[in-house]
């Protein structure tokens, strides 16, 4: 199968690479790097002939496939000729790990899209990843069976320039053009995806915490082990306190009911639903995040990789590799169209992480010119370091990491800035950043600050509400942070405060249109690195502990067994919200992707008889649709998805009413015409709908291109013909 060789190609180039500028580095670092920097590269490379050829042949997408393959293939020739076995050789543990981590992710991601195992359905979503697989899924399809380009636009909004992140979502389309299913074009790479998440964090623990010498050390021993397991542990569960609403809920208030493991299996449904409900817990905490999110699976764990090499660099201080640094920079500044708003956040973390270390090493060299200045006084020899020369060592330093930084960071900019303006509908498009105090701090309508709709900075009672939010949202996690910060060395204490500007940045400032939908990716990036610091802080606890209990004093052992009880329920604490999680993942529902077999049968005939970049005109607000799922573009769809990416709905909705209301063939064909409409679906939406009141009969006087399923099934009337 083409796609399979592609992803295997795109993955083995990327390992080479790898190989190549982080040798030292561990294999389940190079590996998962590999596909990830893999899927940045190959996308565009792919997009990039697709978009020069897709005006002269219908099968573009197919040439950008096989070009990017062979692309691979000269990658591998020229950085793989020297891989062998052994680069892939991986310790016991992390073996295990790593195979758990798989497990874990193929069980998560296999709850959301899967076939129907009567045959009936073709392909099923779950209830809880319904509504966002709409929009991927069409997307997708408008690469595969479409012709998206010249430009891309926005399925749910066609005929305007697009408005959202969509690479990966055109990673998937690529994939089925190579050959491979809807279902494993986003299950298999949200796979690898998620299993990358989980074992860069992991790595990186181990990077920031593990043994500072060659000494073998026993694994039980490794303090970076045991953090990168809680750190994995956090990301896979949920900090909030939503655990006392099962035990409210499903055990009625009883802790020994809720014990039972039976009614822990029944459960269905998430327990938050915060900003959409009137709930102080968001629901962003929860794994659905992931599941309803490959492009935000992929890009974190892409981030999380810069994250690890940046932090491996960043020991060498100014003599850090700048050739990597250049690398890193400019595959990052490619993978904004996979997350705009992850990508701002990793930016402000890595542009943070970059400013302390520097600033912290022209202070140290302030330091040693004054030192040096004050020794050659103390012997009576003439001193040259005075206070001028201090700073004139500090800003030598500071040079060198301007110097040094810049590597990362120009690249970055240079290629991210133009992806933002552009999916963000040029730069005078207001709305993609503003400033809002507090995050979803005031959402619920029992926080005072409700009716502002942000926090007032001078206000106590907002304050107040700012510290229950974040409490009833991530338990332990803030409050551990905090004495891993006051527990840590100085280069713990410079990562988590470049850590922590994730978080203010977050609270300051809204990206996008939907301040929960969207900005949560920010939250979601700090919760990630801050779960390293706060499994190193467990794990300092548990050593301490283990430390005082080899002291013979009686009260000291009964200080280090309640201290070791005391970690082992922060643990817990941290981590028992995301066991409901779980099982509202396994219990939800499914629901059809592509309709019964009338819809199915219009899919086919779309696909088959209508150009790629057809517009049809459909009932709107909904999700999925014939056109769409045949990857055309539709007047209007579901209008959450385009009113938050920027998009004018109301005088859509309007010409969508008047269509389907007009009361003669001349006002329907003036109103299609103008608006670049190509086809007309009448449906059971279009019939039922509470949008509009439809004029069946108008439709009499139209040519029909298509019905499948009779008068009540759906019909395809053609503009062209009929106008």
């Amino acid at each position: 199968m083409l796609a399979t060789l592609y992803l295997i190609a795109a993955t083995v180039a990327g390992f080479s690479v790898m190989n190549r500028l982080l040798p030292a580095a561990p294999t389940i670092v190079r590996l998962p790097a590999g596909l990830l920097v893999g899927i940045v590269v190959t996308a565009w490379t792919t997009f990039g002939v697709a978009y020069l050829l897709a005006p002269h042949t219908g099968r573009a997408l197919l040439y950008g496939v096989v070009t990017s393959l062979v692309f691979s293939l000269i990658v591998i020739g020229i950085f793989g000729r020297n891989l062998r076995p052994r680069h892939l050789r991986v310790g016991w543990f992390e073996a295990i790990f790593a195979v758990v981590s798989f497990v874990f992710s193929y069980w998560m991601i296999g709850n959301r899209l899967s076939y129907d195992p009567t045959g009936k359905h073709y392909l099923l979503v779950s209830a809880n990843t319904w509504g966002d697989f709409g929009l991927h899924i069409a997307l997708s399809r408008s690469f595969s069976l479409g012709s998206n380009y010249a430009p891309t636009e926005y399925p749910f909004f066609a005929g305007e320039p697009i408005r959202y992140h969509f690479g990966y979502d055109f990673f998937a389309g690529a994939l089925q053009s190579g050959g491979m299913s809807v279902l494993n074009s986003f299950n298999l790479p949200a796979t690898l995806g998620f299993t990358t998440i989980l074992l860069m964090l992991f790595a990186t623990a181990r990077l920031l915490f593990g043994p500072k010498t060659d000494a073998p050390v026993r694994w039980w021993r490794d303090k970076g082990i045991g953090a990168g397991l809680i750190a994995a542990l956090l990301a896979m569960t949920n900090q909030s306190l939503e655990w006392l609403r099962f035990i409210s809920n499903d055990a009625h208030g009883s802790i020994w009911a809720a014990l039972h493991p039976s009614l822990l299996w029944k459960h269905t449904g998430y327990l938050s639903g915060g900003p959409y409900t009137n709930d102080r817990i968001s629901m962003f905490n929860s794994i659905n995040v992931y599941m309803t999110q490959t492009h935000l699976i992929v890009a974190m764990g892409f981030v999380l990789f810069i994250a690890y090499a940046l932090l491996d660099q960043l020991r060498n201080g100014v003599a850090m590799d700048r050739r990597l640094l250049l690398f890193l920079g400019v595959t990052f500044g490619m993978s904004f169209w996979l997350n705009g708003v992850l990508w701002i956040a990793a930016a402000v973390f890595f542009g943070s992480l970059l400013a302390i270390y520097a600033l912290c090493a022209c202070w140290r060299e302030r330091q040693n010119a004054a030192a040096g200045a004050k020794s050659g006084a103390a012997s009576g020899a003439a001193s040259r370091a005075t206070s001028g020369g201090e700073w004139l060592a500090a800003r030598r330093e500071g040079l060198r990491w301007i110097k040094v930084g810049a590597c990362f960071l120009i690249p970055a900019l240079l290629i991210g800035v133009p992806q933002a303006i552009w999916l963000n509908g040029g730069s005078a498009d207001g709305g993609s950043l503003t400033l809002h105090i507090g995050y979803l701090v005031c959402s619920s309508t029992t926080a005072p600050c409700h009716a502002r709709g942000e926090m007032n900075l001078l206000s106590l009672t907002d304050w107040s509400s700012f510290v229950q939010y974040w409490w009833l949202n991530e338990g332990l996690l803030i409050p551990l942070l905090i004495l891993a910060f006051v527990l840590g060395n100085r280069r713990d204490k410079k990562v988590i405060t470049a850590i922590t500007a994730i978080f203010i940045w977050g609270s300051l400032f809204q990206l996008g249109r939907d301040l929960g939908g969207q900005n949560h990716k920010v939250i979601n990036l700090w919760e990630n690195l801050s779960g390293l610091f706060v499994g190193f802080v467990l794990v300092e606890l548990w050593t301490i502990a283990a430390r005082i209990a080899k002291e013979e004093r009686a009260k000291r052992r009964l200080v280090s067994v309640v201290a070791r009880v005391g970690v082992v329920f922060m643990l817990i604490f941290l981590t028992v919200s995301g066991l409901p999680d779980f099982m509202a993942a396994k219990n939800d529902f499914k629901v059809s992707v592509f309709g019964d077999d009338n819809e199915h049968e219009i899919i086919h005939w779309i696909d088959a008889n209508t150009p790629g970049k057809s517009i049809f005109l459909v009932d709107y607000d909904q999700l999925y649709t014939a056109p769409t799922m045949a990857g055309r573009g539709i007047v209007l769809g579901y209008s959450s998805w385009a009113s938050s990416a920027g998009y004018d709905i109301a005088p859509r909705e309007a010409l969508i009413k008047a269509v389907y209301e007009a009361t003669d063939r001349s006002t329907a064909c003036s109103l299609l015409t103008s608006n670049g409409i190509d086809y007309v679906v009448v449906g059971p939406e279009e019939r039922s709908t509470h949008n509009f009141k439809l004029n069946a009969a108008l439709f009499d006087q139209f040519v029909l291109a298509k019905n499948a399923g009779g008068p009540e099934g759906y019909s395809v009337y053609d503009v062209r013909k009929s106008c």
